[in-house]
């Protein structure tokens, strides 16, 4: 699902399921960006996408080994679609969100989206507005942030 809404935005295009050529890191969604009228501008010219449809938070290791696939792949921005969430508190930054944290001072953004967040989507446009919210939010807080 995701994939395809980011195929809808205006001037992204996306690459699924690529390993590197050690085969030891798989990315589920790349995006290349053009900063398109209506597309994501705020967003940098490429990123990556990591789906978890998993029925718990996903956890600091896991939030962590993402961190760096994004780190080794070039990339400044990475979208963790975790359809629980992610542990600790956001308030406290503790567990995942003590990633995110780390990660921002690095130069790394990381942008956390649920299943809530994809079931209230209605089109393209508002997967846009979203993303944007995020990574406003990620400034503003200094860490993950949702809602």
């Amino acid at each position: 699902m995701l994939a395809y809404l980011l195929e809808s935005v205006p001037g992204c295009y996306v690459q699924r399921n690529t390993l590197n050529y050690f085969g030891t890191e798989e990315v589920d969604i790349t995006v290349a960006n053009e900063k398109a009228d209506g597309g994501l501008r705020m967003l940098p010219g490429i990123f990556l996408v990591e789906c978890k449809n998993w029925s718990q938070p996903v956890d600091s290791t896991t939030l962590g080994y993402f961190v760096n696939v994004v780190v080794d792949r070039g990339c400044s921005l990475g979208i963790l679609a975790a359809a629980n969430g992610i542990t600790g508190h956001q308030e406290h930054r503790s567990r995942a969100y003590a990633i995110g944290a780390a990660a921002l001072v690095r130069g790394i953004r990381i942008l956390v989206i649920t299943r809530d967040d994809l079931l209230g989507l209605g089109n393209p446009n508002d997967l846009v507005s979203l993303l944007h919210k995020r990574n406003l939010s990620l400034t503003a807080h200094g860490s993950i942030h949702l809602g």
